[in-house]
């Protein structure tokens, strides 16, 4: 370790220099020792904030304190916990699922109670994945716009009135659910998203949170932007030279960000922040923390300053911009900029980016107005961004990002903004440590603590050096989808295509978010009373990584991140589409039930006499019906309409029915089994018309499905012999209805209106 004389005198080298460079992403900081912390107190002891740049931003403060509403309903986190208030629903926010019980209605039925009618009430419970909520509500108003837009006549639509209903069960309070003239599709889309971004901590912090839990505190004293990740709970890359296993290298960008480049925003709990400062309110409290330091430190005895704990940071950089066409003969000539980044480390709570960026906007409005423009576009080529090398949103489309997110994302701007590197091209080369066995540790507790998190995915990672002064990480991850054993006809090996191609179904609809199979086979396994099947993840997809090696730890923790969100939490959905194609490939029970459907929705199954229908696409199916209507004529018959009737809605009549017309095809299948059948019969210009309807289902075995084909394709496709049946079962009733010197036997019926004239 290096005595004080030589930590004074690499501090004392340090603080000479202003600028930065390179381009490296962050590590774990812990405390820095007594004797680092100490050196530089001595060096910045009597700095003037004046001294410093963003002094403007910070109206010559050194620290400033902002509210940090949470679940305040002005408050994004607000709004979306709002929205399940308002539409009545419950929320189990640790497992992402709300649920409902509501009074279905019709528009005809809203008509009805309008009109002092009240219909009878139906009652529907209903539970889903937030996510698939705010997606169902998205599609059904694009549908409904689409009527809209054209169909002059929609109202009169079924399919306009069937859409609306279905909206008033997922959203009964519409005047409620969002701000005036407020768009359902956009609204729900947008609340779709957020939930997809914030679910991690919502999920676990939602109960916790009240609308002054928290705190800001916005800071460019040098000490707290050198400790920016000095806290158990929040990491980066700026790990101090003394720390062991650290990996130094860019403990300099920390530095160059402490010579005045940047603040760090630090989220509190406002009852440390008043109870420890002995004030009463966010504005005493500011002014108690202006000197001297303020966070707690646990590796030097008794912490430090007011002994605050923070629990998320993000930076705000320091960015100027000069006038005129050539370079400035010195950079601290132009007008300071301060720029927030987006990226929140620790607790990453919902709205933090956004409140410090609204500060930021609010105290810079004329600073924002004078920014040097090339027409009506702003000039990105006047400015230059400084600090520490490491940028959350770097190169030429991250600085662009900050200043859409400062001025408004429908800025016009030309060029590009440049970066300043000078401050850490000159730092020591003694300030790198052994990079491998840092990353190694930081990964494990990675890996450890999202393999904790996750339900049915894990991710693991190789670390080796990379033949320069660092190290690289190659990540591995892979989803395990599983299905009680019940459920499978056979096994299938790992050999077999069937197994291979699972994974690829995935992929055609969603991209290769997993590897293909012809790069790592998925493996499938019996493990209890379970059937297991393990894919690996692809971390070059875009929604992971986009890449399959990475430079740092923090990379990896972001990767696992977006692998808990875009895979684990759509576990249902893999294995929907994975159960759907083992079914298919019949493997599963139910694949038959799957083909039927396809062929049903595409117009490969066909009948002359049967109307067949699906309800929906059959990747979604779960009912397919084959309907026929026979006609009878009660003056033909010499049968009063209301004695036809009676026959006709009876319980026996419908299981005599069905069982005759299902005769044939049972015989075919060599099967004892029955389809489903209901009837309804209405009067039809005097005729009763009598309607058959067969019905099928995924839950049933896959012989139904071979029957219900057989039923619509086989003899009973055949008018000839679909009135043979109708009219002889009606007869058997009819005769059964004689007295009993009148009845005859069934056989010896072989004129069908011969027998009736006898009636």
């Amino acid at each position: 370790m290096l005595n004080d004389e030589e930590i004074l005198l690499k501090t004392a080298n340090l603080l000479e220099n202003l600028d930065i460079s390179t381009k490296k992403p962050e590590k774990v900081l812990r405390e820095v020792t007594e004797d680092e912390m100490r050196v530089l107190e001595d060096v910045l002891e009597d700095l003037d904030p004046a001294d410093l740049p963003l002094n403007d931003l910070f109206s010559g403060k050194m620290r400033v304190v902002i509210p940090f509403p949470t679940t305040d309903p002005s408050t994004e986190l607000g709004k979306f916990a709002k929205f399940f208030e308002t539409q009545e629903y419950d929320v189990d926010w640790e497992k992402g699922m709300v649920s409902a019980i509501r009074e279905v209605s019709k528009v005809e039925d809203l008509v009805a109670s309008m009109m002092g009618d009240p219909q009878k009430k139906k009652i529907k419970k209903f539970q889903m994945k937030i996510g698939k909520l705010f997606g169902k509500i998205a599609t059904l108003a694009n549908q409904k716009a689409e009527i809209t837009k054209n169909d002059p006549e929609f109202q009169k639509n079924e399919d306009y009135k069937r859409i609306l209903s279905q909206i008033w069960l997922y959203v009964p309070n519409p005047g409620v659910a969002g701000g005036a003239g407020y768009n359902l599709a956009d609204l729900a889309t947008k609340y779709g998203e957020y939930w997809k971004t914030n679910a991690g901590y919502i999920k676990k912090n939602i109960n916790e949170l009240d609308s002054d839990k928290f705190s800001i505190i916005i800071t460019r004293n040098p000490i707290d932007v050198l400790r920016m990740s000095d806290f158990d709970e929040i990491t980066s890359c700026h790990t101090p030279p003394s720390r062991a296993n650290a990996y130094q290298s860019y403990y300099k960008c920390a530095v160059a960000e402490a010579q005045g480049h940047g603040a760090v925003a630090y989220v509190v709990k406002t009852e440390d922040l008043l109870t420890n400062t002995n004030t009463g309110n966010i504005d005493s409290a500011e002014q108690e923390i202006q000197e001297g330091e303020i966070f707690a430190d646990n590796a030097r005895y008794g912490g430090a300053g007011f002994d605050i704990e923070p629990v998320s940071r993000i930076r705000v950089r320091h960015v100027r911009y000069y006038e005129g066409d050539e370079p400035p003969k010195r950079w601290d000539d132009g007008q300071d900029v301060g720029m927030p980044e987006k990226r929140v480390y620790g607790a990453d709570i919902p709205g933090l980016a956004n409140q410090v960026t609204n500060w930021a906007r609010s105290n810079q409005e004329e600073v924002i107005a004078n920014m040097p423009k090339e027409g009506d576009k702003i000039d990105l080529n006047k400015f230059m961004i400084f600090g520490g090398s490491y940028e959350d949103t770097a190169k030429k489309e991250g600085r662009l990002a900050l200043m859409r997110q400062l001025v408004g994302p429908g800025v016009e701007v030309e060029g590009s903004m440049k970066q300043n590197t000078d401050t850490e091209d000159i730092l020591d080369a003694d300030l790198i440590g052994d990079v491998v066995r840092s990353y190694e540790g930081q990964c494990e507790d990675i890996r450890d603590e999202w393999n904790n998190h996750m339900a049915q995915t894990y991710v693991d990672y190789e670390v080796g050096e990379d033949g320069g002064d660092g190290a690289y990480i190659k990540p591995y991850s892979a989803f395990i989808a599983k299905w009680p054993i019940d459920e499978w006809k056979r096994l299938p090996s790992n050999a077999e295509e069937v197994v291979w191609n699972s994974v690829d179904e995935i992929n055609e609809r969603f991209g290769t978010i997993f590897v293909p199979s012809k790069h790592d086979t998925p493996v499938i396994r019996k493990i209890r009373e379970e059937i297991h099947l393990t894919i690996q993840v692809n971390f070059e997809h875009p929604e992971i990584a986009g890449e399959s090696y990475f430079s740092f730890p923090e990379q990896f923790n972001d990767a696992c991140q977006k692998i808990d969100s875009a895979i684990d939490d759509r576990r249902d959905t893999w294995e929907a589409i994975l159960t759907e194609y083992f079914k298919k490939h019949g493997q599963m029970e139910g694949g038959a039930y799957i083909k039927l459907a396809e062929e049903i929705e595409d117009g490969e199954l066909t009948s002359y006499e049967w109307d067949l229908e699906t309800d929906g696409e059959y990747t979604e199916s779960y009912e397919s019906t084959a309907r026929y209507s026979h006609y009878y004529d009660p003056e033909d018959l010499g049968l009063d309409i209301r004695v036809l009737f009676d026959i006709l809605d009876s319980r026996d009549f419908k299981i005599e029915l069905r069982k005759q017309l299902l005769e044939a095809p049972r015989k075919e299948q060599n099967t004892e089994y029955y389809l489903q059948m209901n009837a309804t019969t209405v009067e039809h210009a005097g005729e009763a018309k009598y309607t058959a309807i067969f019905s099928i289902n995924a839950d049933e075995p896959d012989i139904m499905a071979g029957l219900f084909v057989e039923l619509v394709e086989g003899e009973m496709d055949d008018e000839d012999n679909l009135n043979v049946v109708f009219n002889r079962v009606l007869a058997q009733f009819v005769n059964a209805r004689q007295p009993s010197h009148m009845q005859t036997n069934e056989s010896v019926v072989n004129n069908w209106k011969g027998f009736l004239g006898r009636v």
